[in-house]
């Protein structure tokens, strides 16, 4: 039993010096259009405006795992951030919010594992401009349609 216990302690150890040279577990996202994510545990990792034109900056996200994003509503209308397919939004469940009005902003739930996923205006499915990608964990690939085909 002390055998393993030893054994555990020194895995441990490795752990926190291996994790403390790698900047101590902050996610960059590798050149991420939205910037360093914050590395805590629920904290923002990236920022998305919906622009007074009604289109997402930036279309794509890059975000670690145990993050969230905020998304800011700049336009003058309604809308409502949620994950493809639409209908369904089952791609991306911590993307699924409520309408935000106009200068509202709110925040994801916590993604907590590397995925992709597609993300689209509930209110308006079709407008290409409120389409985006989100990638967790450097997670790489499409994120799923906005629509099923039957």
């Amino acid at each position: 039993m002390k055998r393993h216990a030893s054994q555990l302690i020194a895995v441990l150890a490795l752990a926190y010096v291996l994790g403390a040279a790698c900047g101590g577990g902050s996610y960059d996202g590798g050149g991420s259009p939205t910037g360093p994510g914050g590395g805590t545990s629920g904290g923002i990792g990236a920022t998305v405006t919906i622009k007074a034109d009604g289109t997402l900056d930036p279309k794509e996200i890059r975000i670690a795992p145990g993050e969230r994003i905020r998304f800011i509503n700049q336009d003058s209308r309604q809308h409502q951030p949620t994950s493809n397919p639409h209908l369904q939004h089952t791609d991306c469940p911590p993307a699924n919010l409520n309408i935000m009005s106009p200068g509202q902003s709110t925040e994801t739930g916590v993604f907590d594992r590397a995925m992709v996923c597609g993300i689209h205006d509930h209110q308006n499915p079709d407008a290409t401009g409120l389409q985006g990608t989100i990638r967790v964990g450097g997670a790489e690939g499409p994120g799923g349609p906005v629509y099923l085909k039957h």
